[in-house]
């Protein structure tokens, strides 16, 4: 099949011919970083953040680790029809005239309107934190969001980006509150180059069957932003059924786009879509531990500020149990809501061995006409 199924190079995909491609439509909320962990219990991670990702979900939880973590992660994350989709492109590709091809083409988008699908791989990469800092490098996280939609006729909208990510933390704790409460802030500072692919492709491009990428349809940028956290525990009693933490970060505190261009793609490239401002409210209520488990429970709004935020695409909440009988056996399941639609994860460590899979509904659609993305995501990866 012409289009591989490890599509690292699907950015480098569906080039125009004569005829200017119209823009692309995109309603989704796009996530720089992801956690399989906190896929699977809906995403509301903000107060909990107790692993490696704090550094991107909330800096201000680094104040909190008592030893050091090193993860070396490979994750891909894929929808259960995107396959099916590019095996029925490639079919109609394969048609013995133009016509044909033409023909085929608008039939099978007409049959997928509304249809959306997601493909995430490789995100590769090496997360370090210890006791009040850590560092992260990710050279790779391809991400492709794909949807049909009418518009000048049936047009296939494709819309990618292929992060490079290097990222700092540090936090540490406040007496704001008084010693008793315990309160933290942090900060990542974090330098992004990006490469973006947005574009809707008719069918009449499809069947052309060209797979040399237009340079100049790419768009690239590097920036260097900042994500600010905080992380609040009041004092309760001791017999306290249910102990909260508080949490609120403002991600991507800058906002000023990717202004630099080292045009690694082309000299002519122009710029990427900002990585866009936005606010994560967060809660944790950590339940009473028995036996190895350690349960709770989270509520967050996140995205707050994003141009396709909606009380539906803001909402995520879950639980997870946690499982402990050593530190080189250990693991949680989990369930939650992100943004409607449920979740469910699991994790187990095996000496330096992890694993995370999950799956998760994604909100693609409008307040009007929504549409449930369902996704699929693997992790593997060495801890230290």
């Amino acid at each position: 099949m012409k289009y591989s199924a490890l599509l690292i190079g699907l950015l480098m995909i569906f080039t125009s011919q004569a005829v200017m491609a119209a823009k692309s439509l995109d309603f989704t909320i796009h996530q720089e970083y992801t956690s399989t962990r906190a896929l699977g219990m809906g995403n509301a991670f903000t107060a909990v953040a107790d692993d490696h990702s704090a550094l991107f979900y909330n800096p201000a939880a680094m104040a909190r680790r008592e030893d050091g973590h090193l993860r070396m992660m490979l994750r891909g994350g894929i929808d259960g029809e995107y396959l099916d989709l590019l095996d029925e492109i490639d079919k109609a590709q394969k048609l013995p005239t133009e016509n044909e091809q033409v023909d085929a083409m608008i039939a099978l988008l007409e049959k997928n309107y509304g249809n959306h699908y997601y493909f995430r791989i490789p995100t590769l990469g090496a997360i370090w934190v210890r006791p009040n800092w850590g560092i992260a490098f990710i050279p790779a996280d391809l991400s492709i969001d794909i949807a049909v939609h009418q518009q000048i006729g049936p047009m296939l909208n494709v819309n990618g980006y292929l992060d490079s990510t290097l990222a700092y933390g540090y936090a540490r704790y406040f007496d704001w509150f008084g010693k008793s409460n315990q309160f933290s802030m942090g900060v990542t500072v974090k330098g992004v180059h990006r490469i973006s692919v947005s574009e809707a492709i008719s069918a009449g491009e499809l069947a052309g069957d060209s797979e040399v990428f237009d340079t100049k349809k790419a768009n690239e940028g590097f920036t260097v932003d900042l994500d600010v956290g905080t992380l609040w525990t009041p004092r309760v009693g001791e017999n306290a059924f249910l102990k909260p933490t508080y949490a609120i970060v403002v991600r991507n505190l800058l906002d000023y786009g990717f202004t630099t261009n080292f045009h690694v793609v082309d000299k002519e490239s122009g710029e990427p879509p900002p990585l866009k401002r936005r606010l994560d409210f967060g809660s944790k209520f950590q339940l009473p531990k028995f036996w190895v488990f350690d349960p709770h429970i989270a509520l967050d709004v996140r995205d707050f500020l994003h141009e396709n935020w909606t009380p539906k695409k803001g909402f995520h909440a879950g639980a997870e149990l946690y499982w402990k009988m050593f530190n080189w056996w250990k693991g949680h399941w989990s369930v939650g809501m992100n943004q409607g639609y449920w979740t469910a994860g699991f994790g187990a460590r095996m000496a330096i061995f992890q694993l995370d899979l999950c799956t998760y509904g994604e909100e693609v659609g409008t307040t009007d006409v929504p549409k449930e993305s369902r996704r699929y995501m693997a992790e593997m990866s060495l801890d230290f």
